[in-house]
């Protein structure tokens, strides 16, 4: 997807880029990192739980669904 693509690429959405990629990739650990690391822009987006303790691929679908939905 070109849209993503370019996130990965500019240092302002770099964050986000991240994200993403934890979303599709990772496991829960390394969104928990993420969100230690990055609460404020989370809570600047109003995503601060978007991952539960549950590794549901459903939930990370959604999630995702709604950060590209937000910045795209």
């Amino acid at each position: 997807m070109p849209a993503v693509a370019q996130l990965e690429r500019d240092e302002q959405y770099q964050l986000l880029y991240d994200l993403l990629k934890i979303f599709l990739t990772k496991r829960l650990d390394s969104y928990l990192e993420f969100q230690t690391a990055n609460s404020a822009l989370l809570k600047d987006y109003g995503m601060f739980s978007c991952w539960t303790s549950t590794n549901d691929s459903s939930l990370r679908n959604s999630s995702m669904s709604y950060i590209l939905a937000a910045f795209l």
